[in-house]
């Protein structure tokens, strides 16, 4: 009791006092894939890609074929998913093409009073856990108000990275961005830069003030050097894992990692079999986001190359952590929720030319995009025996940012107050109290643009969405822009329901009353988007070397003593 109390008054923000009663609350187990395609799992259709646990997962509990996410690039989309909300109303949407966090060391990153899923289960006296892929902003300065951290955002317990996995990991001297910037021109840039900025300085000071043209040599020169050297040693800025505050591994031993992830997901398991603890955990694989590097045992067993070894391998680390569950007894009352973060990039290749980017099944579109199905609609499972039917399929929309509020009513929390939520309670969806989905609209960002807009109206089965933008073909990119999309006018709109694939827009005449509402729905929703500062501005973006990693300084390179000598021949 004492200890309910403690917890009691370390949440008094987020609502009234919530004392659980043991046995009554599920524990919550959260999988999510990094850039992993809707076509990619068998249980999803995919019948050359092995996902046997993954598969197994689905038969035992729901499908869910409209499983969308809220952004389509990694920071803005898992930002949504753990506070419920448009990744705009946290700042943590942008203006511009960068809108996914580049250096671990920069200033953004989700807000401190943005409220998580994990600070709501936190409050219910669950132990909470993130495993893997962070991506919402670091700082290890605990005196920081904003304080980027993951256990600055109710998890109890972190091992991962801060980032997000990079093919640039696998070079011990980045040139994946130089590929675009080839290093001799850039170099000759830097001369040109220094040349002018000098012959300015003198021109317009004259001889009198000839110190101010040194220093602007001197601070042109920092400027280009540090862009450049923040360009091409990715892997030293950026590659690493982290216990807790504590750096341990640099540079990430990839071939280990998912394993590492599975070791750290049993003994997070076993600490609550024996202290007899509700529990949050979140597993958040590298994989399938390049680099595609897998342990020695999973290469070329795929007929996808790389890609499909990646995924294979994720499948095991799925079947590994739910085998755990069920040795100790915890499956029963354990709700597993399996999603990707956004939809794959089929059109990605590696530096080599090899396929290296997932399949979006019958959509179209890429991670990246703003209104294409392929870019948003992920896979998505839920299985939670006793509760949720065995091999059902929803084919209701259910959004990421749903799991806010769902956990709130599982655990019997109150929601965050004065804030707007976007997500809903799915629970008597997932339960089968109601048959159609609680929402009646949902927007599909790109950037802090709206490109399209979904419509399930309460009576019959239909699903609409109206394009306001759609990608330029002419583009290809592994990823489109979102500046560079069409603007239609007008509108496409689509019966999603009989047309996923967007092939044939219906004659916006004979449905203009949809139209209509949902025009009108978008410009209430705009009305309610409070401008808030944004967490991708070039101050927040750019690398900070004092904000700088680094463990064993000059060297910047540590091995994790937990795994010493574990996968040394791997």
């Amino acid at each position: 009791m004492q200890r309910e109390l403690c917890v009691c008054l370390v949440i008094i923000t987020i609502g009234k006092c919530v004392i659980p009663v043991k046995g009554t609350t599920p524990n919550l187990l959260f999988f999510v894939a990094d850039d992993l395609g809707y076509g990619d799992l068998g249980c999803f259709g995919n019948d050359t890609i092995r996902t046997p646990n993954i598969d197994r997962l689905a038969a035992q509990g729901v499908r869910l074929t409209q499983n969308l996410a809220a952004d389509t690039l990694c920071t803005p989309s898992r930002a949504a998913f753990l506070t419920g909300r448009y990744p705009i109303r946290s700042g943590m949407s942008a203006s511009h093409s960068v809108r996914a966090f580049m250096y671990t060391a920069s200033a953004g990153g989700l807000p401190a009073n943005e409220t998580t899923f994990a600070e709501v289960a936190k409050s219910a006296g669950y132990t909470t856990a993130l495993l893997g892929k962070w991506h919402q902003g670091w700082s290890l300065d605990r005196s920081d108000p904003e304080h980027h951290h993951p256990l600055n955002q109710g998890f109890d317990y972190f091992y991962g990275v801060p980032l997000t996995n990079m093919e640039d990991f696998m070079d011990p001297r980045v040139n994946g961005l130089l590929d675009h910037f080839p290093n001799v021109p850039f170099q000759l840039l830097v001369t040109f830069t220094l040349v002018t900025v000098s012959v300015w300085c003198l021109v317009r000071v004259r001889y009198v003030s000839l110190w101010l043209g040194v220093l602007g040599v001197t601070l042109a020169g920092l400027l280009c050097g540090g862009l450049y050297l923040s360009m091409v040693n990715m892997k030293l800025l950026n590659s690493f894992m982290f216990r807790n505050f504590d750096l341990v591994e640099q540079p990430i031993h990839l071939p280990s990692v998912t394993s590492k992830l599975v070791m750290e997901s049993q003994q997070f398991l076993q600490a609550r079999h024996a202290d007899n603890t509700p529990f949050l955990l979140v597993v958040s694989w590298l994989h399938v986001h390049i680099a595609l590097v897998t342990a020695p045992q999973f290469r070329g067993r795929s007929q996808h190359g790389l890609y499909g070894d990646a995924v294979e391998e994720m499948d095991w680390g799925v079947g590994q952590v739910l085998g755990t569950l069920d040795q100790l007894g915890f499956t029963d009352n354990t709700l597993v929720y399996f999603t990707s973060d956004h939809g794959g990039a089929p059109r990605l290749t590696d530096r080599t030319g090899r396929h290296v980017g997932g399949h979006n099944g019958p959509f179209k579109g890429s991670k990246g995009d703003g209104s294409t199905e392929g870019s948003f609609r992920v896979p998505g499972i839920v299985r939670w025996p006793g509760k949720v039917s065995a091999g059902h399929v929803i084919q209701e929309p259910i959004s990421l940012m749903d799991m806010l509020p769902t956990v709130a009513s599982l655990l019997h929390v109150p929601l965050p107050s004065g804030v707007t939520l976007d997500g809903k309670d799915m629970v008597p969806l997932l339960t089968g109290q109601t048959s159609v989905s609680p929402h009646g609209f949902l927007f599909h960002y790109c950037q802090d643009q709206v490109h399209a807009v979904r419509y399930r109206p309460e009576q019959g089965d239909k699903v609409w969405k109206l394009a306001l933008r759609e990608p330029n073909p002419a583009n290809k990119g592994p990823v489109l822009r979102c500046d560079g999309a069409f603007h239609l006018d007008p509108p496409h709109l689509y019966d999603i329901t009989l047309d996923p694939g967007e092939t044939s827009p219906v004659d916006l005449q004979q449905h203009a009353d949809i139209q209509r509402k949902m025009l009108l729905e978008l410009r209430v929703h705009l009305k309610s988007v409070v401008p808030v500062p944004s967490q991708f501005t070039l101050r927040s973006l750019i690398w900070q070397p004092w904000k700088q990693p680094c463990c064993t300084f000059p060297k910047c390179s540590c091995q994790d003593k937990k795994f010493l000598g574990r996968f040394d021949d791997w």
